[in-house]
């Protein structure tokens, strides 16, 4: 029999997990299966986690693989657009062959829809396997809800979210990294080294930053593996100096015109151009980390230690050798995509945390309390400087814990509850507004659990309460939330914002006032319209911008498109940024501008914009005209969102307006 010094011995060393306590008993325990008591919470966190991340169609990065995979099917169709016969990146990925297999057999709809769906049901079991090795019972539920509910956005600007809902292989890579971690905490190392390079194969950039917490795991048992890690270091630097594939890249710079292009369409590139807003997110997180890092049994604490760690160089690699000294594969390995770790790690941490300060008194409770309000004021400059007051308070709790804090820790909790009020209202408010001006009642649910994020406070302090009562959730209770979440969760994908084209459903009457001339067409203010509707490239679009980090002849050639529709009054700044603001919804035509375009040597067979009816034209223009499917151009540059609904299209024939000769 075990005493209890051996007992916390072996529990310690990660030999023996540490049991559940008494408040884990369930009074109606003797009613329900075991298998039902686990899989009931199981279930309603699943659906939570699937409702909050509602599917968006064909969106974000989707847009590139699944486009990928029209241009692999159709080489002198969509295989001709600038994007894809410039490509730097996609031979990088077995997630392209994955496409190129599921269109043919699904369509494009539902292969982008299925991919989506894998992408984060993996995510969710891999996230599963890990937060059972960090808890047990109610706490492990809690753990679950927390990742499901807080912000998953990271690096500059919010535009990567980690368990995005789209049809990237980023979400595959994440959640082999995760299930490699799960392994590593299980002494499991053939599993998790397999679950790495299966996460490389998918998407080598999201997976870097997880195979260097597991080599620093893993390293700091064994020094030997350090030196191994050195050792490839230098014959890696070295195969760079004599020019191998790829690696020459690490010598190479970049280019000022190429730069200037980088720093305008991909802003997130660069350290040095992030917003004050991302750094605060960071020194959350990091503050976070480190302070369950104190507080977690011994390998729980060298995971998080290391998660730190590797971000931490990650940012550091990414400016000295990207933002500084400009190397070409320091800026497209973007090291700094190691904060998808810091961002998923929080939650986790903020979890494990929670009870350990709980139990610790009022010293513990006004540390968690500040830590909590960090987290609820998310983006105001505050939280950053709440999550190290908590952090450095906890560290040196012994200079103040002569201190009377009764009424500090009511003080705290009072202003804890009033964040958070606020907080709830302003959600509550902005989803309002969007359900007055929202186009279709099919979007109002969807988008506002996806920008407004009204859950995010009751599932906040539900899981907060779950885990200082440490009590595992009723199979009633569960089955209630999942009878409530799952069904919202299946309306939410299959009913999306922006319903995705068919692939197989190509407009008759499109095609044939198209058909009579070859070559690329320029559909304004669209990225999908040529390739799905018509099997053509685009001849300019803002999608198209994504790659050039990747592939200086893009940037150049797509640079030099979109800037002379710019000068045309096409497009806005907007569309050569990353995050394009207001469009011009019907771009102004005139026969001088359609006659500079149409004299170009590159110019495209035909000119597609959408129009406000088909007598809104100039006189003397000559163009037909084609009746499209409704969709709605959204405007945020008022005091309230406004929808502008398109459906009539004017197609100009290049022929026409070139000039002779």
């Amino acid at each position: 029999m075990l005493t209890s010094l051996d007992l916390v011995s072996r529990r310690d060393s990660g030999a023996v997990r540490e049991p559940c306590g008494d408040g884990d008993r369930e009074p109606d325990a003797r009613y329900f299966p075991i298998a039902f008591r686990a899989l009931a919470p199981l279930a309603a966190c699943a659906a939570i986690f699937l409702l909050l991340r509602p599917y968006y169609g064909l969106d974000h990065d989707a847009v590139i693989y699944m486009g990928r995979g029209l241009a692999d099917l159709d080489p002198d169709g969509v295989g001709r657009d600038i994007m894809f016969r410039f490509d730097g990146q996609s031979r990088f990925s077995v997630f392209s062959r994955l496409v190129d297999g599921l269109i043919p057999a699904l369509g494009l709809a539902a292969a982008a829809k299925s991919l989506a769906f894998a992408g984060c049901a993996l995510w969710f079991a891999a996230l599963a396997a890990l937060a059972s090795r960090l808890a047990c019972a109610s706490a492990l539920w809690a753990l679950l809800l927390l990742v499901a509910c807080f912000d998953s956005s990271y690096g500059g600007f919010g535009v990567f979210h980690f368990a995005e809902p789209f049809a990237t292989p980023r979400p595959f890579a994440e959640a082999f990294v995760l299930a490699a971690f799960a392994a590593l905490l299980s002494d499991r190392r053939w599993t998790a080294g397999l679950c790495l390079v299966v996460a490389v194969g998918f998407h080598p950039i999201v997976a870097a930053p997880g195979c260097l917490v597991a080599l620093l795991y893993e390293g700091l048992k064994d020094r030997r593996i350090f030196v191994a890690a050195l050792l490839v270091g230098a014959g890696l630097l070295v195969a760079a100096l004599a020019g191998a594939p790829l690696l020459e890249r690490l010598t190479a710079r970049i280019d000022p015109q190429w730069a200037a292009i980088i720093s305008v369409r991909s802003d997130y590139i660069f350290l040095t151009e992030w917003p004050a807003g991302a750094w605060i997110a960071i020194l959350r997180q990091a503050s976070t980390l480190l302070l369950a890092a104190s507080l977690a049994p011994p390998r729980a604490r060298r995971l998080l230690f290391c998660v730190a760690g590797a971000v931490g160089l990650g940012l550091a690699a990414n400016y000295l050798l990207g933002d500084l000294l400009m190397r070409e594969l320091a800026a497209q390995a973007q090291s700094w995509r190691g904060l998808w770790l810091a961002a998923a790690f929080a939650p986790l941490a903020l979890g494990v945390a929670a009870p350990a300060l709980w139990r610790e008194g009022s010293q513990g409770r006004i540390v968690l309390v500040l830590l909590v309000t960090s987290w609820i004021l998310r983006a105001a400059p505050e939280s950053a400087f709440l999550a190290l007051v908590a952090a450095l308070a906890w560290w040196r709790r012994e200079r103040w814990s002569h201190i009377s804090l009764a009424l500090l820790e009511r003080a705290l909790f009072t202003l804890c509850g009033l964040c958070a009020l606020c907080v709830l209202g302003a959600a509550l408010w902005f989803a309002r507004e969007y359900v007055r001006a929202a186009p279709s009642a099919d979007s109002v649910l969807p988008s506002v659990l996806r920008a407004g994020e009204p859950a995010y406070i009751p599932l906040l302090l539900i899981a907060l309460a779950m885990l200082v009562v440490a009590r595992r959730p009723r199979p009633l209770l569960a089955v209630c939330a999942t009878a409530v979440a799952a069904p919202l969760a299946v309306f939410c994908w299959a009913n999306e914002p922006f319903p995705l084209r068919s692939a197989d459903v190509r407009p008759p009457a499109l095609e044939a006032i198209v058909a009579p001339h070859e070559g690329e067409v320029l559909w304004l203010n669209d990225k999908l319209a040529p390739w799905v509707w018509l099997g053509r490239a685009n001849w300019a679009s803002h999608v198209q911008g994504a790659g050039g980090l990747f592939s200086r002849g893009l940037a150049l050639v797509w640079r030099e498109r979109m800037g002379f529709l710019h000068d045309l009054g096409w497009v806005t700044d907007g569309a050569l940024t990353p995050r394009p603001g207001d469009g011009v919804d019907f771009p102004p035509f005139t026969r001088g501008a359609l006659e500079r375009l149409c004299g170009r040597a590159d110019a495209p067979a035909f000119v597609v914009g959408a129009v406000e009816s088909p007598n809104a034209l100039p006189q003397g223009l000559e163009a037909r005209f084609w009746r499209g499917p409704m969709r709605f151009s959204l405007h945020l540059s008022g005091a309230a969102p406004q929808w502008t609904p398109i459906e009539h299209y004017a197609i100009f024939d290049c022929a026409a307006y070139r000039p002779a000769g």
